[in-house]
């Protein structure tokens, strides 16, 4: 049902997530095609970066649940989002997140994993995995890199989502703008971050997120671990479950 669709601003790739009638909540196939996606298009010479957005109003509801409610204990899903996330941090070239609405779970992961975050006052983003069933390590170990732990401890185990201006001091967003602007101003960000020496960015990115990878392996097994005990214990179906049949707020 979802899809990841593209097209070009100039030299500026955009992809977006599409999940019609779900916040564009992503499956494991839209995951692959993605990276697949900023790969290829980025070793070309026409494309000078990405940004990645979601259709609509929303950026991307992290996991889709309908796909979540067929999986088995061993489904491989954790490890497929490592290897998506590893990936994302090796591209050379700048990635943007446009966070055009609620950015949850692994659709706010995705927006942290980008170089430059562009959204508007009014989106939402955090760690709702708690309230879904789901153990909330990999998410929970962003924000604590980011802002600490006790703030890290704060949303992880209440799945409470920030909003803008809140997202803009702690610096999870780095600049804001009006709501029907935030991928034209991703792309302007893109194509500032691209104007730097290709060189001395590529190099310096590397570094940054080198430091990131082995630390992101170790946190990525400890997950593996949780959600397979989730699954053991029940807890996951069962919020897979609550999730697909809430009642609209």
């Amino acid at each position: 049902m979802g899809r990841i669709t593209v097209h070009r601003v100039d030299d500026v790739l955009v992809a977006t997530i599409d999940t019609p009638g779900r916040l564009n909540a992503w499956t494991r196939a839209m995951r692959a095609d993605l990276i697949h996606i900023l790969e290829r298009e980025l070793k070309t010479d026409i494309c000078s970066g990405a940004v990645i957005t979601g259709a609509g109003e929303a950026f991307c509801a992290g996991q889709d649940f309908h796909e979540v409610a067929t999986w088995e204990a061993d489904t491989p899903w954790v490890d497929e989002i490592h290897d998506v996330y590893a990936r994302l941090l090796q591209l050379d070239k700048p990635v943007v997140a446009a966070v055009n609405g609620v950015a949850a779970g692994s659709g706010f992961q995705l927006a942290l994993l980008c170089d430059h975050r562009v959204a508007h006052a009014g989106v939402r983003m955090g760690q709702t995995e708690v309230r879904w069933g789901l153990a909330s390590v990999v998410g929970t170990w962003f924000i604590e890199r980011s802002l600490g732990a006790s703030k890290a401890r704060e949303l992880a185990l209440s799945g409470r989502l920030m909003e803008g201006e809140e997202l803009l001091a702690t610096g999870l967003i780095d600049t804001l703008a009006a709501p029907g602007q935030v991928v034209p101003a991703a792309v302007q960000a893109c194509r500032k971050l691209a104007a730097n020496p290709a060189a001395s960015f590529r190099i310096t990115k590397r570094w940054l997120y080198q430091n990131m990878a082995a630390d992101m392996a170790r946190v990525f097994r400890q997950a593996a671990d949780a959600h397979r005990a989730g699954f053991d214990s029940g807890s996951s179906q069962q919020g897979a479950d609550l999730f697909l049949h809430r009642k609209p707020a």
